[in-house]
């Protein structure tokens, strides 16, 4: 005989036809016909050569042969099918779901560039990227992970993302077209678009803040328009239209593919910058994800 096995069908016909007793019953379970039950034991009782039921006018009784050939199948096949049933289940479950907020900046310049890595990293679980900029959202506060700007704040225990270094970027177009050097001067802010963003957050630097900081001195102007939104703001400096404030872990990715250049001086404040908080502590599912996150930020240079 050969070394290839019986068919999986025709042992479960067997199987089953032997532990309820008729070929009927059988057929009733596994939702076929009784002739198709009786085919398949056919087959297998041909495919071993030796005959594993009795057949007394309507009675079915197991050969010697047959009995033990079902003691053996019978709890590799039952097994399988509570293997199976499981998986079932398994799937029918929801997914495990972690809510990450963070600003609409840190989501969409940040996180969701790299949500694609992490769904591979964690297949098992889904997650939904809430954008939350009011520090005091209890949106925020009730996330599994909460990314938050600003300075440090003990009582969150947070763990620092990536500390704040704020400048000046543009085009580089824009840059060649105001001939405009690595740093800029006093002298170069009257003669160039300055894109501001209308946040009133105390967290946040404006292009005046940013010149105390940064020692210049900025002259009154009239000509400002306010953007709403910090991805609005950078799509414009992506235009050419001038120059704007860049946070380095949210522009780093403009920088390195060279549609953004960076103007100096850098400005930074101590314990400013973007902080990670996890709701539950030595959670299972979010400290992975919590640490995954944390290991995906380059070393930024200061």
């Amino acid at each position: 005989m050969s070394q290839r096995p019986p068919s999986m069908a025709s042992l479960i016909a067997f199987e089953a036809t032997a532990r309820l007793g008729s070929m009927t019953s059988a057929a009733d379970e596994e939702r076929t016909t009784q002739p198709t039950i009786s085919q398949r034991i056919r087959a297998l009782e041909e495919r071993l050569g030796v005959p594993l039921f009795h057949r007394q006018g309507g009675r079915l009784t197991l050969t010697a042969q047959g009995e033990r050939f079902y003691d053996e199948i019978a709890p590799g096949l039952k097994q399988i099918r509570e293997s199976c049933e499981r998986l079932i289940q398994d799937g029918k479950r929801p997914s495990p779901s972690v809510v990450i907020a963070a600003g609409s900046g840190f989501t969409h310049l940040w996180l969701l560039p790299r949500l694609p890595a992490l769904k591979r990293a964690f297949p098992d679980l889904t997650f939904k990227l809430m954008p939350i900029d009011r520090a005091d959202a209890p949106e925020l506060q009730g996330a599994d992970i909460a990314i938050r700007f600003g300075p440090y704040v003990p009582q969150d225990r947070g763990r620092l993302v990536a500390s704040e270094a704020v400048f000046p970027v543009c085009s580089s177009d824009y840059a060649r077209q105001y001939d405009l050097k690595d740093t800029l001067t006093t002298a170069d802010l009257p003669r160039i678009s300055l894109l501001h963003q209308d946040i009133r957050d105390p967290r946040w630097l404006n292009w005046a803040q940013w010149c105390r900081h940064a020692g210049l001195t900025l002259a009154p102007r009239d000509d400002l328009f306010a953007y709403h939104n910090y991805a609005l703001l950078l799509n414009a400096a992506l235009a050419h239209q001038g120059v704007a404030l860049g946070w380095s872990i949210l522009v780093q990715d403009y920088l390195a593919s060279g549609q953004l250049v960076e103007l100096g001086p850098r400005v930074t404040r101590k314990d400013y910058g973007y902080w990670l908080s996890v709701k539950h502590h030595r959670s299972a599912v979010v400290e992975p994800v919590s640490d995954w996150l944390l290991e995906a930020v380059p070393t930024l240079p200061s």
